[in-house]
């Protein structure tokens, strides 16, 4: 019996062995690559790195978004840009017509109501009347 005891637990001890043995890739990489907080960390640095992991993949699936819309929204934006300048350009043109037309108009009587003011050098002169000083100007 006590053989028997012996053989089962030289048994498990040696079955049990690899279970509590370290791989050699698994203790190669952890000494490669050190936790980012320490060996011994403090909590507090531990859950600012994992906060600051989050808060870099939010960031990251937020500019993703933001690309995606930025695609989306891009053509329609361009396309508005050049409705408008064609709109402001024909605007502008017609802007331009009226003005000139207006500017025609105003010159036009302004020189009307200087040639009724001063006269029109195309008029034949006014005639002179001329009436001795003793004789009244009214005919009666």
């Amino acid at each position: 019996m006590k053989m028997m005891k012996t053989v089962l637990m030289s048994s498990a001890i040696l079955l049990s062995t690899p279970l509590w043995a370290q791989t050699g890739t698994a203790s190669a990489s952890a000494h490669n690559q050190p936790a980012p907080y320490g060996d011994n960390p403090n909590i507090f640095k531990v859950l600012g790195h994992k906060a600051q992991q989050k808060v870099q993949n939010t960031a990251e699936k937020v500019d993703t978004a933001a690309q995606k819309g930025i695609a989306k929204v891009k053509p329609k934006v361009e396309n508005a840009w050049e409705e408008t300048k064609e709109f402001a350009s024909e605007k502008s043109a017609i802007a331009k017509e009226k003005s000139q037309h207006a500017a025609a108009t105003v010159n036009q009587k302004l020189n009307e109501t200087k040639d009724n003011i001063i006269g029109s050098p195309n008029d034949q002169p006014a005639p002179i009347i001329s009436h001795p000083l003793s004789e009244p100007s009214t005919n009666n």
